[in-house]
C-alpha cells in the first residue's frame, strides 16, 4: 500500500471518528435539557414527597433530618384511613368492571359494522374523548342534581325521587363516563386487527359460534382486553377530579383525602398516602408490561376497518344485545356533551332545566368580561408553550430511540419517558407544588408550562416515535453521503417526512394542557386561573349561566376541528387514490 493511500485511509478514519464523536456530542447536548427538565419537575417532586413521608411531621430538613415512619404505620392502622383506601379500591374495581362490560360489546359491535357506519360510531366515541372532563362533569352534575332531568323522569314515572349527586353511585357514573372512551378504543384497535379468516376456518371445521368465540376470538384479543382493563384501573385508582366534584364529603377517596390534607398542611400523612398510591400504580404497570410486553400510551390513531369486505354483517341474538348495549354506551357518552347547549340559552340567572326563555347574553359575557377572557388567554398561552416544548422533547427522545441499537437502552428511554403517565396526578401535583414553591415558579405561566409538559411530553413522544420508526432511515443516510450535516439532514429529511405526526403531537400536547386540572389547581396562586380550573371552581361554589355557555363553545370548537380534520383526510385520501390510479 502506498503512503498516499495509507494517509488517505488514516484521514478517512479520523474523519469518521470525529463525525461519530460529533454525533454523540450533539445527542448529549440535545438530551441534557430533557434530563434537566425531568430531573427538576418529575424526579425531584417525587423524591420530595417521599422524604416528607418519612420525616417527622412531614418537614424534611436536609441539615438535620429526623426520620419517622409513623405516617406509613397509620395507613395500615387507622380505621378511617383504611376506609378511605378501601373506597378507592372499590371505586377503581367497580368502574373497571362496568367499563369493560359496556365497552366490550360496543367495540365488538363497531368492529363488525361496515366502514362508514363504523366511522360514524367511532366519531361518537371520540367527540366525548376530546371534550374537557370539567365540561362533561358540569353536564353530569346538572343531570344528576335534584332538579335535573333524571330525577324529573323518575318522579314522572312514579319511582319517587332519584338523587345521585354526591353519592358513591354518582361518582361511579362519572368515573365510568370518563373511562369508557379509553377502553372502547383500546378494544376496538385489538378487535380490528383480528384475522377473520381464523374464525371462518374454525366454523368450517365444525366449531360452534360460542366455542369459536371463547377458544379463538378471545385469545386473539386477550392482550388488548387485559392491558386495557389494567390501564383504566390505574386511571381509576388515582382519579381526583370526578370524586372531588361528584363525591360527597363522607365519600373520600385517596386523591381527595390527599388534597384536603395538603390544604391544612398535614404533609406527612398526605405524602405517605401518595407514595402508597404510586406503589399500587407501579404494580399495575408491571402487570401491563408482563401481559402485553410493552406499555402503550393512549390508542393512537384507530384505523376504521369494517367487515363488509370479508364477511357480510349478520344479525343474531348476541349481535342484537351488543347493539342495545352500544346504544346505551353512546348515550352515556354523548348526552352529557349535548346537554350543555340547552342550559346555555336560558334567561334566568341560575342554571335550570328545562331552560326558561331564550337569550344569547351569556355567550356575549364570555367574550366581554375578564372573568373568562383571562382564563381563556392563560390556557391558550400555556397550551401553546406546552405543545412546543413537548414536541421538542418528543423529537429528542424519539431521535435517541431510533439511533440506539441497544434493547436495554430503548427500554430505559421508553420507561423514563412514560413514567409521568403512570404516576398518580395528585402525587405529582403536591410534589410539583413543593418544588416550584422553592424555585419561585408557583403562579407563573412558565412554571405551569413546565408542569404540563411533564404529563404531555410522553404523549407527543409516543406519536413521534411511532412515526419516526416507520420512516426510511436510508433517506437520512443518503443526505449525509451528499454532504448534509446531521442536524440539517434530520430537519429537512426526517422531520419533514413525519411532519403530520409532529403537528399531531403538538395538538395532543396542547389538548392535554388545555384539559389539565389537577396540576393547575395546585400551582396557580394568582387571581387568574386556567379555563378548566375556573370551571372547576364554579362547580364547587355554584354554577352561573356563563359556565354552560363556555362549555357549549368548547364542544362546538371540538366538533368544528373534527369536521375539518375529516374533510382534510377525505381530500387527502382521494388525491392519493387518484395518484395510485394514474
Amino acid at each position: 500500500m502506498s503512503a498516499t493511500a495509507t494517509a488517505s485511509s488514516i484521514g478517512r478514519t479520523t474523519r469518521e471518528r470525529r463525525s461519530a464523536l460529533g454525533a454523540r456530542g450533539l445527542r448529549f447536548g440535545l438530551l441534557l435539557p430533557v434530563i434537566v427538565v425531568y430531573a427538576l419537575f418529575f424526579v425531584w417532586p417525587i423524591l420530595t414527597v417521599f422524604l416528607r413521608s418519612i420525616s417527622e411531621k412531614g418537614r424534611f430538613d436536609a441539615a438535620a433530618p429526623r426520620w419517622s415512619f409513623d405516617a406509613y404505620a397509620r395507613l395500615f392502622q387507622d380505621d378511617f384511613l383504611l376506609l378511605v383506601e378501601w373506597r378507592t379500591v372499590v371505586l377503581a374495581v367497580n368502574s373497571t368492571l362496568i367499563t369493560i362490560l359496556l365497552a366490550f360489546p360496543t367495540a365488538y359491535f363497531i368492529s363488525r359494522l361496515r366502514r362508514r357506519t363504523a366511522t360514524l360510531m367511532l366519531l361518537l366515541v371520540l367527540v366525548p374523548f376530546w371534550i374537557s372532563i370539567v365540561v362533561r362533569l358540569f353536564s353530569v352534575t346538572s343531570i344528576l342534581s335534584p332538579n335535573g332531568p333524571l330525577n324529573q323522569l323518575s318522579m314522572a314515572l312514579g319511582f319517587g325521587p332519584l338523587n345521585l349527586l354526591y353519592t358513591p353511585a354518582g361518582t361511579l357514573v362519572g368515573t365510568v363516563m370518563y373511562l369508557l372512551p379509553y377502553m372502547i378504543l383500546v378494544l376496538y384497535a385489538g378487535m380490528a386487527a383480528v384475522d377473520t379468516n381464523l374464525l371462518l376456518a374454525a366454523r368450517t371445521m365444525g366449531s360452534s359460534a360460542t366455542r369459536t368465540f371463547f377458544t379463538v376470538y378471545l385469545p386473539l384479543i386477550r392482550s388488548s382486553l387485559v392491558s386495557g382493563g389494567l390501564l383504566i384501573f390505574i386511571l381509576g385508582l388515582g382519579f381526583f377530579i370526578v370524586p372531588a366534584i361528584l363525591g360527597g364529603p363522607t365519600e373520600q377517596t385517596i386523591s381527595v383525602y390527599i388534597q384536603q390534607q395538603i390544604d391544612i398542611f398535614r404533609w406527612a400523612i398526605a405524602s405517605a398516602m401518595g407514595i402508597l398510591l404510586l406503589v399500587a400504580t407501579v404494580i399495575c404497570y408491571i402487570g401491563v408490561v408482563r401481559v402485553t410486553g410493552e406499555f402503550k400510551v393512549g390508542v393512537g390513531s384507530v384505523q376504521v376497518k369494517g367487515v363488509s369486505a370479508e364477511q357480510p354483517f349478520r344479525w343474531s341474538i348476541p349481535m342484537a344485545i351488543s347493539a342495545a348495549i352500544s346504544a346505551l354506551t353512546i348515550a352515556v357518552l354523548v348526552i352529557p356533551v349535548l346537554f350543555v347547549f340547552p342550559l346555555s340559552i336560558g334567561e334566568t340567572g341560575t342554571v335550570v332545566f328545562p331552560p326558561r326563555g331564550f337569550t344569547l347574553k351569556w355567550y356575549a359575557e364570555v367574550f366581554t368580561t375578564t372573568t373568562w377572557l383571562g382564563p381563556i388567554g392563560r390556557s391558550l398561552l400555556v397550551g401553546i408553550g406546552t405543545g412546543a416544548l413537548s414536541v421538542a422533547i418528543g423529537l429528542v427522545l424519539a431521535r435517541l430511540m431510533r439511533s440506539t441499537t441497544s434493547t436495554v437502552a430503548k427500554a430505559i428511554i421508553s420507561g423514563l419517558a412514560f413514567a409521568p403517565i403512570i404516576t398518580p396526578g395528585i402525587l405529582l401535583a403536591i410534589g410539583m407544588f413543593d418544588v416550584q414553591l422553592q424555585l419561585g415558579l408557583t403562579g407563573t405561566v412558565f412554571g405551569l408550562i413546565l408542569a404540563h409538559t411533564i404529563v404531555a411530553a410522553p404523549l407527543a413522544f409516543a406519536l413521534i416515535a411511532a412515526a419516526m420508526s416507520g420512516s426510511d432511515p436510508g433517506l437520512e443516510e443518503a443526505a449525509w453521503t451528499l454532504g448534509a450535516s446531521r442536524t440539517r439532514a434530520f430537519w429537512t429529511v426526517v422531520v419533514k417526512a413525519i411532519l403530520p405526526s409532529v403537528a399531531g403531537a403538538f395538538v395532543i400536547a396542547f389538548v392535554t394542557s388545555w384539559d389539565e386540572v389537577v396540576l393547575a389547581l395546585f400551582l396557580q396562586t394568582g387571581p387568574t386561573k386556567t379555563l378548566p380550573v375556573t370551571i372547576y371552581k364554579y362547580l364547587q361554589s355554584g354554577i352561573v349561566p356563563t359556565v354552560p355557555a363556555v362549555a357549549s363553545l368548547l364542544v362546538t370548537s371540538v366538533l368544528v376541528i373534527l369536521v375539518i380534520r375529516g374533510v382534510f383526510n377525505a381530500v387527502r385520501n382521494k388525491r392519493a387514490q387518484k395518484v395510485q390510479e394514474s
